[in-house]
């Protein structure tokens, strides 16, 4: 079962940057179907601190593709990313205080909508200005 389907019109053609997103795209489908499963709150966890720390990689990867190119747009990128992460840690650790598969589901949801969002418009603003 999935969440997140990968296309074509997500590719940037810069193939570390779209390694990334499919593997984040991973990420959240495995979140997704172990919630679809029911599974314990650990097999969860570790999904989900999985998808945390390959949000921060991804985030620094491109942060740092951003300053090499010099791209104009790197303090407000750097900014969206900066929140989305700390969003994403403040849910996280809220599962540990209270853990419930529907408020899971609907943070594998909201990772998917900012993620796909994310890609087709600051991440196409990175490679248009990179081209």
């Amino acid at each position: 079962m999935t969440l997140l389907e990968w296309k074509d019109e997500y590719l940037l053609g810069m193939n570390e940057l779209d390694f990334e997103h499919r593997d984040l795209f991973d990420c959240v489908n495995e979140i997704y179907e172990q919630c679809s499963h029911k599974a314990d709150f650990e097999t969860v966890a570790v999904c989900l601190g999985r998808l945390h720390a390959r949000l921060a990689a991804h985030f620094a990867l491109e942060e740092n593709t951003m300053r090499e190119m010099k791209n104009p747009h790197y303090a407000g990128h750097k900014a969206e990313h900066d929140r989305f992460l700390d969003e994403v840690t403040g849910i996280v650790a809220d599962f540990k205080e209270d853990f419930t598969y529907e408020d899971v589901d609907n943070f594998a949801h909201l990772v998917q909508a900012w993620i796909v969002g994310h890609i087709t418009t600051y991440d196409r603003q990175l490679v248009e200005h990179g081209h």
